[in-house]
């Protein structure tokens, strides 16, 4: 009887209300009903596809942590390899008996271990061991002594070391004394390898290198990226050897250890592990040396809190958005401005370079035929930008022929070709050489007319002209040219290294005070040809470096500043957007030029 009264009463006031305040309020109610369904709906669905996205995220976190693991190791194992290798190390574990070295000699000896100590964060605690009685170590967390090799040889660890013949073997040092040693501040991750010698292939030594647990723990909690979330690293035996949180302590789930061990059979992966009181969002890698384990664990109920967060935050805006549209009717003013939309959308990717764009609107109004015209214009705005490229291309190419011909070649060659011969009867073969290097360098130069030049005439190009300067500056002026033999046959446009190279001798043995060094490298990489002129001298003002590496010619460097912004031309015209020139220069410390340019486009000759 009361809900018919209620009832009655609800029904009697909205019939009484105008019709458009009608229209508003079952529109709030249905916005309002189809929102929470919506909200609903997307919690679910959404907390699903966060956690898979937060697992793809996490794996590619533990991807990198893993990697860096490895570049560490695999950096120690170098490192230990190089020391295996050092001549005066090999010479002390030749001796026959080591008492035949004095203690300075000794030291000597043994100082790469410590350079080593000294030169890698990382590594914490060296020691070597020799057949001949060498034990001798380095520290610097003040971890002191280590055990003979006859205590050393009892150990399972040496066995292995040995057996595995000079490659490498990852353990933990944890206990406070023990046979390796005596007196360990720090827990450690110790690398073993065996000593061979490099005559017999026998073992004739062991290395250990160290690195402090607390260096490892702290690279791991770099990657700890949310709250109670875990990195643990463990061994082949599943023992948890590293492990830091995002708490303090880390949290050390008691049925854990039971049911990892199910869950880290593959290379790497991810999984949701149920526990008596938790869930986890699991997520592995393995390092490539020791076949450890590197997991991170994060509570689902972390990342479940962050989704309902959002989606509060996503439902708020939703009504608001909705609310403020229904009353300032929306849907009528998108009429409008949906069109216009579509044309200013059009436009910002006509301004991103895509003169294809065109806008298809379904009404004659005023909108379409403004769209109309903007498609006409596009299409008249393409055809000029096409003519006025290709007429800036042919008049490059003009001005660079109108150059050339400028010359007679067959003149200059036929005389050069004559001073050459008169310098050689004269016996005056120093400046026959110059002669002969001029005339190559100028026949390189005109290249026929041709635009583009192998590889490897570039080269030749360079070694001419920088013999050329040689003999200007004598012994101020050294160089090193180093071309990869595959890229020889490659075309490039002409003269686009000799410029930079010009530079280098204009700001080394031209400015410098003693000797000056250019070198030139080229090689191929990713399908790319790439050069690098680098030199020792006097370097650039910043001012001068600023102007060349925004392509503007730079009065104070001379004609080589107009070459290199010449350059730079060329290469655009050639290559638009798709060659990189880095120029790095300081005063005092010499300038670094890089060069990379598709591999091909022009064939190979």
């Amino acid at each position: 009887m009361i809900f018919e009264t209620v009832r009655h009463k609800v029904v009697q006031r909205y019939m009484n209300l105008s019709i458009r305040d009608k229209i508003l309020l079952l529109n709030f109610i249905v916005i309002i009903l189809i929102a929470l369904i919506i909200g609903i709906f997307s919690y679910l669905v959404y907390a699903r596809n966060i956690i898979q996205k937060i697992s793809t995220v996490n794996l590619r976190d533990t991807r990198q942590v893993k990697q860096k693991i490895d570049t560490l190791q695999q950096e120690i194992y170098e490192l230990s390899t190089y020391l295996c290798l050092w001549d005066q190390i090999q010479t002390v574990l030749n001796l026959d008996e080591i008492g035949a070295i004095s203690l300075n000699d000794l030291n000597k000896a043994m100082m790469p271990l410590s350079g080593f100590l000294a030169f890698k964060e990382a590594i914490s605690f060296i020691s070597i061991y020799g057949e001949n009685g060498l034990e001798y170590y380095t520290s610097k967390d003040g971890s002191a002594g280590i055990g003979p090799l006859s205590r050393i040889k009892e150990e399972p660890i040496y066995r292995e070391a040995v057996a595995r013949k000079g490659g490498p073997l990852w353990v933990t040092l944890t206990g406070g004394h023990q046979p390796f040693i005596k007196d360990n501040r720090n827990p450690k991750i110790a690398m073993f390898r065996s000593l061979l010698d490099l005559n017999r292939l026998e073992p004739h030594g062991l290395l250990m290198v160290c690195i402090n647990l607390g260096f490892l723990e702290e690279l791991l909690r770099k990657n700890l990226d949310y709250p109670e979330s875990s990195i643990l690293i463990i061994n082949e035996d599943q023992e948890i050897i590293a492990a830091v949180s995002a708490g303090n302590p880390w949290p050390r789930w008691t049925d854990l250890g039971e049911v990892l061990p199910s869950y880290l059979s593959a290379m790497e992966g991810e999984h949701i592990v149920a526990l008596k009181h938790d869930q986890l969002l699991l997520t592995y890698s393995t390092l490539a040396q020791n076949n450890w384990k590197v997991v991170y664990l994060v509570p689902t109920r972390i990342v479940l809190q962050a989704v309902k967060t959002i989606l509060l935050l996503t439902i708020v805006v939703i009504f608001l958005c909705l609310l403020i549209g229904f009353v300032l009717s929306v849907w009528t003013s998108s009429l409008v401005t949906k069109p216009i939309s579509k044309l200013l959308s059009s436009m910002q990717r006509v301004k991103a370079g895509n003169f294809q764009e065109k806008v298809d609107f379904l009404y004659e109004d005023e909108i379409g035929r403004l769209g109309a015209q903007y498609n006409a214009m596009i299409d008249h705005i393409h055809q000029l930008i096409n003519r006025v490229f290709k007429l800036q291309l042919k008049q490059k190419e003009a001005e660079l022929r109108a150059l050339q011909a400028q010359i007679n070649p067959h003149f200059l060659y036929n005389t050069l070709d004559t001073i050459y011969w008169k310098a050689q009867k004269a016996g005056a073969e120093e400046i026959g050489e110059m002669i002969y290097a001029l005339a190559v360098l100028f026949r390189l130069t005109l290249n026929r007319g041709e635009d583009f030049i192998s590889v490897e005439n570039e080269k030749r190009l360079i070694e001419h002209y920088i013999l050329l300067q040689k003999k200007r500056f004598n012994d101020k002026l050294a160089y090193e040219i180093d071309f990869e033999e595959k890229i020889l046959n490659y075309m490039i446009p002409k003269l686009i290294l000799q410029p930079f190279v010009e530079n280098a001798v204009i700001h080394g043995a031209e400015k410098k005070e003693g000797k000056t060094l250019i070198t030139v490298r080229g090689y191929y990489q990713a399908g790319r040809l790439c050069f690098v002129i680098a030199d020792n001298g006097a370097g650039m003002a910043e001012e001068v470096l600023a102007w060349l590496q925004e392509g503007r010619p730079c009065h104070k460097t001379g004609n080589g500043g107009y070459a290199i912004h010449n350059v730079r031309e060329r290469l655009e015209l050639y290559y638009p957007d798709r060659y990189q020139l880095l120029i790095d220069s300081k005063e005092g410390a010499g300038t670094k030029v890089e060069l990379m340019i598709p591999a091909g486009e022009k064939g190979v000759s």
